[in-house]
């Protein structure tokens, strides 16, 4: 009898205790940028972006940068977006686009310089989704969706080579045979060899120009490539893949072909990268023995700013496994890796980056060297001479890195890094965090499991609408004149800012204040996440420029959530994987968690032809595209450093408040029962 009232009571407090959490208010996680928020915000993005894509995305759905034929062109700009009746920019101004500017640019450097762009494109099209935005909006960021897809594969397809990527592509005519030529400049095109066979040109440079290489498969005389993809531009095209990816699949209304095929090229890449090579023989590398992590080229060189690889010191080789390595190309290399690992969920790629890369090579440790360790090439941030390029191009790399990890062993490693190496380094007065970059921010506000709080939100949404943008014209902003620039002050553009000016220049040798300059009075950028924030004096010219990385910025934001402290955001199809060697104890792989799949999975036999992929040690091949087991469903819960999580906008992961208690407590009540059971036996 006195057993059974225990359990009876036992029941009841457990029943209690699930009834208490169903009761508990839920959770409701909150966007950095809420749509009901930030008016003054949404307004100027809103302009932004029509501006964005009904001009300087035009000719390819990739971003450019435009010059102005005539000011009274500017002036047309301004009368399309003034209005919102209609789209149609000549039936508004009496001019096609195209006949408004004497060239588009920036094509050489589309990897980066439209990579980050394409991801507002994608996140865009998720927003929309999420809000259920009206039919006719929904289907039009469809359009530029698909549109930056198909324009993608071209990077590959172009080459003729598998895994090869173009470090830009141009388009000569328009998709609209009705449509003005696209104004643009001549370019000198190169043989990828001459009639011996030897390649051109001689030495190896940073971009030649070529002619299509598809063989046939794109149509004739419609696009040309720039070879010699450089790391930045390919980190770039991972970026946007990554995003692309998950913006469109298992979306009923975009074809999944497309998908498939950004697998086959996802998984030829990965396939150069992981293939070790003799750098002895080859040009451009200094140095002796086998690597891999070397981007080549269709001419069958590397290209000339080809390494991934930390044991590189910029192209120069050093032994394997020496204390001294490349902080910056092993951030590159696992964020590129996982970057491909996300969009295919090939086993073998899977095992090249947590068993070989971060296991056998020890990269996993290798991120967070000591701060004072010397041996260590870390130009990420160094001070007046720091390139924000490089900033920014391990903003796109650790976001790779941290928003395609579900294991919390991973992620602290990561975090780490990013906190100490890039956010916040000690010491330093140039860190992303003093930057005052819309996109730094975003990608900290999306990836830190530190917590986030509302100011920081307000203080982004307040930089991003400083800008003068819709459209970004390149107007000189000159803050300090010659004498101020001697007497190291001057007041800005605005009358009321002063500006102390630092004892040094910078990179360029341009003169630079000692606190990153307000966007409202800062020299405008054609990217301004590559671009010195400190900087006094710029700009100037007929040009339009993109601010992609403003726009990818503020979309961002619509999409991910304002995390608490211990969640941060992760993709929506995340994936699972094999746990580090001697982390096993530690990470998750349980049968559980692996058997649980997205429905929206391409199954391998669903992919229709395959491209060949040419072999290689890794046996890496595209009947791998696609680890069902390692892909995380939509709503699948992501265990952090400091639990197990929600999912919402962004996947963010973390705690239920409750879900700890009640595990624990039902465990005890559950022993309490066995063990009195067990003695009254």
């Amino acid at each position: 009898m006195m057993l059974s009232i225990r359990i009876h009571f036992a029941a009841a407090a457990l029943c209690c205790l699930v009834s208490l959490q169903a009761s508990a208010d839920p959770i409701v996680p909150e966007p950095i940028f809420p749509k009901e928020s930030y008016p003054d915000l949404h307004q100027e993005m809103a302009r932004h972006d029509r501006a964005y894509y009904r001009f300087l995305a035009l000719p390819q759905g990739w971003s450019l940068e435009a010059n102005l034929t005539s000011p009274d062109n500017l002036a047309l700009i301004n009368q399309f977006l003034d209005q919102s009746e209609s789209e149609d920019v000549k039936a508004v101004t009496g001019k096609h686009p195209y006949e408004m500017f004497s060239n588009y640019e920036e094509y050489g450097d589309l990897g980066m310089f439209g990579g980050v762009a394409v991801a507002a494109t994608a996140f865009k099209y998720m927003t929309l989704k999420r809000e259920n935005a009206p039919a006719d909006e929904l289907a039009e960021a469809r359009r530029d969706l698909v549109r930056a897809i198909e324009t993608q594969h071209v990077f590959w397809q172009i080459t003729g080579t598998p895994g090869v990527v173009a470090r830009g592509v141009q388009r000569l005519v328009d998709e609209d045979p009705e449509a003005p030529p696209i104004p643009r400049l001549n370019r000198n095109i190169v043989d990828l060899a001459d009639g011996d066979g030897n390649p051109l040109p001689a030495p190896k440079n940073n971009g030649t120009w070529r002619a299509d290489n598809s063989k046939g498969t794109l149509p004739p005389d419609t696009w040309i490539w720039e070879d010699s993809c450089s790391k930045d531009q390919m980190i770039g095209q991972i970026f946007a893949m990554v995003l692309l990816y998950d913006a469109a699949v298992g979306d009923p209304d975009i074809d999944q072909a497309l998908v498939t095929r950004m697998q086959q090229d996802a998984l030829a890449t990965a396939a150069m990268l992981m293939e070790t090579r003799d750098i002895s023989t080859m040009e451009g590398p200094i140095g002796f023995g086998m690597y891999d992590l070397i981007i080549m080229d269709a001419d069958g060189r590397p290209t000339m700013f080809h390494d991934f690889n930390p044991y590189s010191m910029e192209k120069i080789y050093v032994e394997a496994g020496s204390p001294g390595y490349n902080l910056f190309n092993l951030i590159m290399a696992l964020g590129v890796m996982k970057g491909l690992y996300h969009v295919t969920g090939s086993t073998e790629i899977e095992t090249y980056i947590y068993q070989e890369l971060m296991g056998n090579r020890n990269y996993l440790e290798m991120t967070t060297p000591p701060l004072e360790n010397e041996e260590i090439l870390d130009y990420i941030l160094v001070e007046l001479k720091t390139n924000f390029s490089n900033v920014n191009m391990i903003a796109t790399a650790i976001w790779l890195a941290l928003y395609t990890e579900s294991d919390p062993v991973v992620n602290g490693f990561l975090q780490k890094f990013m906190t100490e190496r890039w956010w916040d380094k000690p010491g330093r007065t140039r860190t992303a965090k003093l930057s005052k970059q819309p996109f730094y921010n975003m990608v900290w506000m999306g990836l830190t499991d530190a917590g986030v709080d509302r100011a920081m939100a307000d203080q982004t949404a307040a930089l991003l609408t400083a800008y003068k943008l819709g459209p970004y014209m390149n107007d000189a902003v000159i803050n300090c004149d010659e004498a101020e620039i001697e007497a190291k002050q001057c007041l800005a553009v605005d009358g009321t800012t002063t500006l102390i000016l630092e004892g040094g220049t910078n990179r360029t040798d341009s003169p630079v204040a000692t606190e990153a300059l307000d966007p409202s009075i800062r020299p405008p950028s054609n990217f301004d996440a590559r671009s010195d924030p400190f900087e006094a004096n710029g700009g100037g010219g007929p040009r339009m420029n993109p601010g992609g990385d403003l726009l990818a910025a503020y979309w961002m934001g619509r999409f991910l959530d304002l995390n608490p402290a211990g969640v941060s955001s992760k993709s929506p199809y995340v994936r699972t994987h094999i746990p580090v060697p001697g982390y096993e104890q530690v990470a998750d792989p349980s049968p559980e968690a692996s058997e649980e799949v997205a429905s929206d999975v391409i199954e391998p036999e669903d992919q229709g032809p395959q491209a060949e992929v040419p072999g290689v040690d890794t046996g890496v091949g595209v009947d791998s595209v696609v680890n069902d087991e390692g892909h995380q469903p939509a709503d699948a819960s992501i265990e952090q450093d400091t639990g197990s999580g929600k999912a919402s906008g962004g996947c963010s992961a973390g705690d239920s408040p409750l879900a700890g208690p009640l595990v624990i407590l039902s465990f005890l009540l559950v022993a309490f029962v066995a063990l009195r059971m067990r003695f009254e036996a």
